[in-house]
């Protein structure tokens, strides 16, 4: 039974189960976020260097967990391989926290790569749920719940060090109390996430399954993730998975994160930038909090059901696209003039007339730049329904997302100029929009049900409005989903002949 049109609470729905890989999201990037934007390890004269080789080497490894990850995702479950991933980010930020106390580097260094086989552990599993769980007419909604997820588990992890550090103004490193406090709510909600279940122990509200998705040997899923770089269409949508999240390498550098003034030699701490602590925990804290209603109106717009889904995409991509890109141009108009060697030594407080600025600017950034991830999900949810398909087609994306944040990582370590940073990042925003109109003009159909795609279940609502029956149609989708094992009949992997 519904309430105000909201789906069954019931434990095998689909829409709880997105729901409980958001928390697991949440409480894993959604830390992870809050603790890049305060300058997490960054107390020491030479932190700047150990947080940029700690982060790229995750993001490095992390393209190759993400993109071939879809296979372990098969093999292990969702419950599990989220579980995993997310116990990872506690031992990073454990490592960060050791840091801070002693100075030494070996731990962080060593936390890189375990923490980048852990994000693609928990992306795979909670863009394969976002997109392979919901019906067609729910994809928006379900791709909001899941960044809104994330964006509250940096709400309350930027919330903390906002009351901490309300009363100080200086630039120091991350208080003791915020790493215990994350490291406390990584290990609940990794737990939390053994409550994944695999698609077809689900139901949905009309008593359909999710999918059909029966189990394969390695070779098989190596061979079917492999499969998945020679699609067109994926290959075409490559650019626009690479800023995705290469912002917040910026965002960070730009607004926040700590950096040495080579210029004194005699300065035994690090200065941030452009803000102070407090000014940064609380543009970390107010932008998050803005990237929830903002979730919500373009989830209304993706989802409206008066609409085709095609004409939904494209006014959904518009409405974000235009102050995405006005954002990013004002940016390098911002920092044109900004001398990475040369930070200034009173950053800037939340009490100053500057803070007006720098604060709407700094919005419109970070919102617009988090929606875009909604609009990615919601492409890549549109483009096919069958659950093989996507777990491949999210690995690819965070896997690709993962190595353009490796490459804002490593330039920024370079300290190349903001403005040529900034133009990269918009470049790439630019390409990728031109790509989506594309495949949203020609290529996204009003529904895939039209055409059996491999584990795919049409529900059990749209099959009785076509006057078809809905046992039959399962039979089919197992037999679809089915591989032959004596090697009698040549069959497809995700849609591709093996």
């Amino acid at each position: 039974m519904t309430f105000l049109g909201l789906p069954q609470l019931r434990y095998h729905s689909p829409w709880v189960q997105n729901l409980i890989s958001g928390i697991g999201v949440g409480s894993s990037a959604g830390m992870y976020v809050a603790l890049n934007l305060l300058g997490a390890g960054g107390g020491r004269p030479d932190s700047a260097q150990v947080v940029q080789v700690v982060n790229a080497t995750l993001c490095a490894v992390w393209f190759f967990s993400s993109s071939f990850g879809g296979s372990i995702l098969n093999k292990l479950g969702p419950g599990l391989t989220m579980c995993i991933g997310v116990q990872t980010y506690v031992v990073y930020v454990g490592s960060l926290w050791y840091y801070d106390e002693t100075g030494r580097p070996e731990y962080p260094y060593a936390s890189g790569p375990i923490i980048g086989i852990g994000a693609g552990m928990v992306f795979i599993t909670a863009g394969y749920i976002a997109t392979a769980y919901p019906e067609e007419r729910d994809k928006g909604s379900f791709a909001t719940i899941l960044m809104n997820m994330q964006a509250l588990g940096s709400c309350i992890g930027g919330i903390i060090p906002v009351i901490i550090n309300r009363n100080s103004d200086t630039v120091s490193g991350v208080p003791r109390s915020v790493y215990i406090s994350f490291i406390i709510i990584m290990i609940i909600g990794g737990l939390i996430c053994l409550l994944l279940l695999r698609p077809q122990k689900l139901t949905r509200d009309d008593g359909s399954i999710v999918a059909v998705h029966p189990p394969r040997g390695a070779w098989e899923e190596f061979r079917s993730n492999l499969l998945i770089f020679t699609d067109p269409i994926l290959l075409m949508m490559v650019p626009a998975f690479l800023p995705s999240e290469g912002f917040l390498v910026y965002s960070g550098s730009v607004n926040g994160r700590f950096g040495r003034n080579e210029l004194d030699q005699r300065l035994t701490r690090a200065l941030a930038y452009k803000n102070n602590l407090r000014t940064r925990s609380l543009l970390a804290f107010i932008a998050v909090v803005l990237q929830i209603p903002a979730g919500w109106a373009l989830q209304a717009v993706l989802d409206y059901p008066s609409w085709g889904r095609r004409k939904r995409g494209l006014v959904g991509l518009t409405g974000v696209c235009v102050p995405l890109v006005g954002a990013w141009i004002w940016e390098m108009a911002r920092t044109r003039n900004y001398d990475r060697n040369n930070p200034p030594t009173n950053p800037t407080d939340w009490d100053e007339p500057e803070f007006g600025w720098i604060f709407v600017l700094f919005m419109l950034t970070w919102v617009f730049s988090q929606l875009w991830h909604n609009i990615v999900y919601y492409w890549i949810g549109a483009i096919t329904n069958s659950p093989q398909k996507l777990t491949h087609y999210v690995g690819v994306f965070r896997g690709v997302l993962g190595a353009g944040e490796a490459i804002c990582f490593g330039l920024d370590s370079i300290k190349i100029p903001f403005i040529a940073e900034a133009g990269g990042i918009l470049l790439f925003y630019v390409i990728g929009i031109c790509v989506f109109f594309y495949l949203g003009i020609y290529h996204i159909k009003d529904t895939n049900y039209d055409h059996g795609e491999e584990g795919a279940v049409i529900p059990n609502h749209i099959l009785e409005g076509r006057g078809l029956t809905a046992g039959q149609h399962v039979e089919d989708a197992r037999r679809v989903a089915s591989i032959d094992r004596d090697g009698n009949e040549k069959v497809k992997v995700d849609g591709y002949s093996a």
